[in-house]
């Protein structure tokens, strides 16, 4: 468990995207169910939606084996981009994804946002969410030298708005344990079909069911995790 006494008074917020800000997890996990398929694996949807959020590269070995990491991981990474692709504009915010980020700057706090997607895949989902005047900075898969569940992606979204006490907001075990890994408190949501059980034991100190439930009681979540830098 992250030492709150350490993260305090806080600057910055690192919120993920996909399936914390956006609702696109499902999406995910049938592209990448059919990218399989395209080349002869049939694995489980389950197992697919259990592993989303950690980074691509990690993916296809997580829910298979080393061995078709090897022989077909770009392939399958290639295509599930290609069928994500015109999903990707159909897709809609999380309850209260928007106003949560709008409330969060009003705290003064910096907004950063740290994503497994690619650049283009964040770059739309800031417009559709339209919330360019309220993110300070965001990185990408591109940007990262490792990808979650390694705590890289949260140190290089804190570094990208210059910030010092950050926690982190995000929607899959895999945000929880990066943020842990970075010394960073987190706060989880269900929004990915994750459950709160789960979330607490991967590091997340507190939980709600969205963004608007977390906009909800953001002034109590701000003191329990240690306050704002005023």
């Amino acid at each position: 468990m992250t030492d709150l006494s350490e993260c305090s008074p806080l600057d910055t917020v690192v919120l993920d995207l996909d399936g914390t800000l956006v609702d696109s997890v499902y999406a995910h996990v049938w592209t990448w169910h059919e990218a399989f398929r395209d080349v002869g694996l049939d694995v489980p949807t389950w197992r697919i939606h259990r592993a989303i959020g950690m980074g691509k590269d990690r993916l296809v070995a997580a829910v298979s084996s080393e061995a078709v990491e090897a022989s077909v991981g770009d392939d399958v990474r290639q295509r599930q981009a290609e069928r994500y692709e015109p999903l990707s504009h159909h897709l809609s915010a999380t309850p209260g994804a928007s106003d949560l980020l709008a409330a969060l700057k009003a705290h003064g706090l910096k907004v950063a946002l740290a994503s497994s997607g690619s650049r283009d895949s964040v770059v739309e989902s800031i417009v559709m969410l339209g919330a360019d005047e309220w993110i300070d900075g965001w990185i990408c898969g591109e940007d990262s030298v490792a990808s979650k569940p390694d705590p890289d992606p949260v140190l290089r979204a804190v570094q990208a708005v210059h910030g010092r006490c950050a926690f982190v907001v995000g929607d899959a075990t895999w945000d929880m344990e990066s943020a842990c890994e970075s010394g960073r408190p987190s706060v989880g949501l269900l929004t990915g079909g994750v459950g709160e059980a789960e979330l607490r034991a991967a590091g997340a100190v507190l939980v709600y069911p969205d963004p608007t439930a977390l906009l909800t009681s953001l002034d109590h979540a701000l003191e329990s995790l240690g306050g704002v830098i005023d």
